[in-house]
C-alpha cells in the first residue's frame, strides 16, 4: 500500500505495533508516501528483532549497516505483548512491590467512584 501524504521533516516515521504472534509497521517515507509492512514477531532464523528488521528493510540496507539517525525522524513503538500475556496467563510469575502512599490512593478512588480504570 502507498498514499502520498505530507511529511514536515523529509525523513523516515515509523510506527511500530508488536505483538505476540506479528508486528506490523508503517512507514511515511522521506517524499511523504506512506508503506506497510507486516512481521513475525518472533523468527530467530531470519532476524533478532521484527521491528529492526522491518526498519531495515524499509531503508534499503544490510543487516551489518547502522541505522543512522541522519535517516530517520521518529519511531513510535506500541505492543500488547504485556497484555496478551497477562490475560492468557502466560510467562514468569511476577511480584509486585507497591508502596503505601499508592494503595491508599487506589483503595480511596475505588470506594469514591467504582471504577479504578478511570484514572489510569
Amino acid at each position: 500500500m502507498s498514499i502520498k501524504t505530507k511529511t514536515s521533516s523529509g525523513k523516515w516515521e515509523f510506527w511500530i505495533d508488536r505483538g505476540g504472534t506479528f508486528t506490523d509497521i508503517v512507514a511515511r517515507a522521506p517524499d511523504g508516501s506512506l508503506k506497510n509492512s507486516k512481521y513475525l514477531s518472533e523468527n530467530p532464523e531470519q532476524y533478532k528483532d521484527a521491528a529492526i528488521q522491518g526498519i531495515r528493510d524499509f531503508l534499503k540496507i544490510g543487516k551489518n549497516e547502522k541505522i543512522r539517525e541522519l535517516n530517520v525522524d521518529c519511531v513510535k513503538m506500541g505492543t500488547t505483548v504485556a497484555t496478551n500475556a497477562l490475560l492468557e496467563r502466560k510467562g514468569d510469575r511476577t511480584l509486585l512491590l507497591i508502596q503505601k502512599a499508592f494503595e491508599i490512593y487506589c483503595v480511596l478512588d475505588i470506594r469514591q467512584d467504582q471504577n479504578f480504570l478511570n484514572l489510569i
